[in-house]
């Protein structure tokens, strides 16, 4: 009863902080909701996470002004020190296809997306189910990802294509 009360009072709270002044109530608003997130993260009031899912983000990360987490029945693991840009939408629900049904869009589920340690997101970016994103790759602004992302790899695109590996001169 109290934890239903409390989940009801962050999410309004989360709804009309300001935006940034306050990142650490933002991430204790988040951990009162059930979701696993360090105490370190930077995360903007206006970020949404939605939907029956598990949701862990590590040390140092920062989550911007109007991203979005959702999805169902999966887990979306983001690393430490990773940068996460404005309205990025990150996505762990999907459908079957049901040709046969009166819809398309069979039975929902979860596919789990993973985003490894310092990785850079740029604005606007789309990951999609199922999708892992290893460590230090970067994804450019408006990319739309649905396919692993490699360690030390810049992508870009939509579809998302191998721009090159950091290391490439």
């Amino acid at each position: 009863m109290i934890r239903g009360i409390l989940r009801v009072f962050a999410r309004f709270l989360l709804r009309f902080l300001p935006l940034i002044k306050m990142p650490k109530l933002n991430v204790y608003l988040f951990r009162t909701l059930g979701y696993q997130i360090d105490k370190s993260a930077r995360i903007y009031s206006s970020v949404q996470i939605l939907g029956n899912i598990q949701v862990k983000v590590g040390a140092e990360t920062f989550i911007g002004h109007e991203s979005i987490i959702t999805g169902g029945l999966a887990k979306i693991e983001i690393g430490s020190n990773c940068d996460i840009s404005d309205r990025v939408s990150i996505f762990c629900g999907t459908h079957e296809i049901d040709c046969e049904g009166i819809r398309v869009a069979g039975k929902g589920i979860g596919e789990n997306v993973k985003i490894g340690n310092g990785v850079w997101i740029g604005y606007g970016a789309l990951i999609l189910p199922g999708v892992t994103i290893g460590n230090k790759a970067i994804i450019a602004a408006g990319s739309v990802v649905h396919k692993d992302v490699e360690e030390d790899t810049i992508v870009g695109g939509n579809p998302v294509k191998i721009i090159r590996k950091i290391h490439d001169r």
